[in-house]
């Protein structure tokens, strides 16, 4: 568990801190699940907006990384 605030940007940056959760949870045949939740985001629209379709990104890099050993667009 994480604070998240971007900035990267002025305008989320004067936002309150929001909160990022990775879970982390085994299953059958050696995979991991893993969950993302990206909560407390009252204090933080703007940041809510931006980032509404930035993780899946992130979690398709890192899918991507960890099923190949290369990193994702490499």
């Amino acid at each position: 568990v994480h604070e998240w605030q971007g900035l990267y940007d002025p305008e989320l940056a004067a936002e309150e801190t929001s909160r990022v959760t990775w879970e982390i949870e085994p299953q059958d045949d050696g995979v991991t699940k893993l969950t993302l939740v990206h909560d407390q985001l009252e204090g933080a629209p703007k940041t809510a907006e931006s980032v509404a379709g930035g993780w899946m990104f992130v979690l398709s890099g890192l899918k991507t990384l960890l099923e190949t050993g290369e990193p994702l667009g490499g």
